[in-house]
């Protein structure tokens, strides 16, 4: 993809914007559903890496349930219920912008 990139671009030009499109998504329940394959090899810990993978699921599971749970506080008290402590800093606009309507001031 970047030798196309390469190829096509003039180098003397300036990149002023990307865009990313994505193709075929699908929900995460459909992703489960489909069988991987995997090529195995004789000097992977297989054992290992199943425990490492278990791990990893595990505070993905986390880390989704916490991404629930600001989503609903957001939903029943307002995008301002749940916010980053940069977002509280002198200077900062979160706040303000979130009581605006797209951005501006209506």
């Amino acid at each position: 993809m970047l030798g196309l990139f390469d190829r096509i671009v003039d180098k003397n030009l300036l990149v002023r914007r990307v865009n990313i499109s994505a193709k075929h998504v699908v929900s995460e329940s459909l992703v489960d559903n489909f069988p991987q394959a995997e090529q195995l090899d004789l000097f992977t810990d297989y054992r290992e890496l199943e425990r490492k993978e278990k791990a990893e699921q595990a505070l993905l599971e986390k880390e989704k349930k916490a991404q629930k749970a600001i989503i609903e506080l957001r939903k029943k008290y307002g995008k301002n219920a749940v916010l980053k402590g940069m977002n509280l800093q002198e200077g900062a606009t979160t706040k303000d912008r979130n009581e605006q309507v797209g951005g501006h001031k209506a």
